[in-house]
């Protein structure tokens, strides 16, 4: 999804930070801030040593308390990664069990990174963006991407050979999409299109979870935690479910304005003139088809279950 908020989001996410610093100890705690900068060739860095890079913006504040200390190197780094998509599991939250990256083409690429709270070894707590070395005590506390996963004008991933990810979350898709009236294929597509099915996500525009979700949408369609798989999915296809009934049931409008707004799909009375969004539209439609194609039957039971549940 497209838009023009800023990372103040993070400070959510990184409110898990704050939790797992706050912790009684004997030893004073250590405050400090998160920065959003730019590094010396341009790329992005989350830190929380600011000095060395430039035009720095406070995403988050926390609270820590240090590590046990010893003599070690604690210079500032900056990194970002433009790597395959193959790659992309590798900074996946640890404590999340999500599917198996697809297999695309090797030269595909996917810019992302996560940020790390890592816990150095001469008592210092450093939020950087770098993958801490092997054997560091460090934990993810969110994955972030540059765009959506067919967002990219520019990908060379073919959306209509890539394998699919027909298996996960069948369960929750299944569930929203009956309830909201969606097909199921179409949850499918537009999760495969937005994250890629990494249901931690975080968009440099702020956008969250499996169907990146922005903030203000996530609020308004009641999600309370966009990193939770099926409240993401829920609020997600409510939303698919609201704009098929505004555009009547015009699927090329209803997911172009999934991804540049229902304002400039209005303005322009049809498929904005975006880059982005036309081929993300056709990515989509793409996707949908085949997963329609290759999507097995929504399980009984959560027909059943949801056939008579309350509609919210």
């Amino acid at each position: 999804m497209k838009s023009t908020l800023p990372l103040g989001i993070l400070r959510n996410v990184l409110a898990l930070a704050m939790l797992l610093g706050a912790c009684c100890c004997a030893r004073p705690a250590l405050a400090g801030a998160l920065y959003k900068c730019a590094g010396p060739n341009g790329q992005v860095a989350y830190t929380n040593k600011p000095k060395t890079f430039a035009d720095c913006k406070v995403v988050a504040s926390y609270v820590d308390k240090p590590a046990l200390k010893s003599a070690a190197d604690d210079k500032p780094r900056s990194e970002y990664r433009s790597e395959s998509a193959n790659a992309f599991a590798n900074v996946v939250s640890d404590n999340t069990a999500v599917p198996a990256p697809e297999l695309v083409p090797a030269n595909a690429q996917v810019s992302y990174g996560a940020v790390y709270k890592v816990a150095k070894a001469n008592g210092i707590t450093e939020y950087t963006n770098v993958r801490p070395s092997h054997g560091a005590a460090y934990r993810v506390l969110f994955t972030y991407i540059a765009n959506c996963y067919a967002c990219d004008v520019h990908s060379k991933i073919n959306f209509g050979a890539i394998a699919l990810n027909v298996n996960a979350y069948n369960d929750a898709i299944a569930a929203a999409a009956l309830e909201y009236g969606v097909d199921s294929a179409l949850v499918r597509a537009v999760i495969h299109a937005e994250s890629s099915f990494n249901p931690n996500a975080v968009s440099m525009a702020g956008a969250q979870g499996l169907m990146q979700l922005m903030p203000g949408t996530a609020n308004d369609l009641g999600v309370e935690n966009p990193f939770d798989s099926t409240q993401n999915i829920r609020g997600g296809a409510r939303y698919l479910a609201q704009l098929l009934k505004q555009f009547k049931g015009d699927e090329r409008l209803a997911t172009a304005a999934y991804n540049a707004g229902p304002q400039n799909v209005q303005k322009y009375n049809g498929v904005p003139p975006f880059d982005e969004t036309r081929v993300y539209v056709e990515r989509v439609a793409t996707l949908h088809q085949r997963y329609r194609d290759a999507t097995p039957a929504a399980p009984a039971a959560v027909v059943a279950a949801v056939a008579v549940a309350p509609r919210s």
